[in-house]
């Protein structure tokens, strides 16, 4: 089986070569693009086994992703872990009760209170912050602090046009 994947794209080339070589002959418009249609069938051919071929490398990659992945997900775990133990997030719901609390008393509309208390909330949420701060890691930053080069192209301040 080995043996004949090797092949394969051997013969496609060599068939590919013939298909140019007729071309090279053709008589008539309608005889060329008939050879035209089918060198590219040929090459699609070619492709498809190429790609083929980066399939089988997929296992190999995953496993080395994998291990990486691994080490970075139990330690955010564990950081998730602690910081929502019981005990966080029962002092967390303290806190904005007495905020609420707080609004509420000083004479503020208890919906705009709940507004502010709402945002609060967010903004004392450490596993919201941290989620935020990944996500803007892949987009090549870290909060407010850029990191160069990531996906912006040369010059670092626009993308580069594909």
């Amino acid at each position: 089986m080995a043996d004949e994947k090797v092949g394969t794209p051997k013969k496609l080339e060599e068939l590919l070569d013939e298909l140019v070589e007729e071309m090279k002959k053709a008589k008539t418009p309608e005889e060329l693009e008939v050879l035209e249609r089918n060198a590219e069938i040929i090459e699609d051919l070619i492709e498809a086994y190429e790609g083929d071929k980066d399939l089988e490398k997929i296992p190999l990659l995953m496993e080395k992703v994998g291990d990486m992945v691994e080490d970075i997900l139990e330690p955010l775990k564990e950081l998730l872990n602690e910081l929502y133990s019981p005990e966080r997030v029962q002092a967390m719901g303290r806190s904005v009760a007495e905020f609420y609390k707080n609004l509420v008393e000083a004479g503020m509309d208890k919906e705009a209170a709940l507004e502010l208390t709402k945002e609060y909330m967010d903004s004392i949420n450490p596993g919201k912050k941290l989620m935020e701060m990944l996500a803007n890691l892949g987009r090549g930053g870290f909060g407010n602090i850029n990191i160069p080069g990531t996906p912006l192209g040369p010059g670092g301040n626009k993308r580069k046009e594909e």
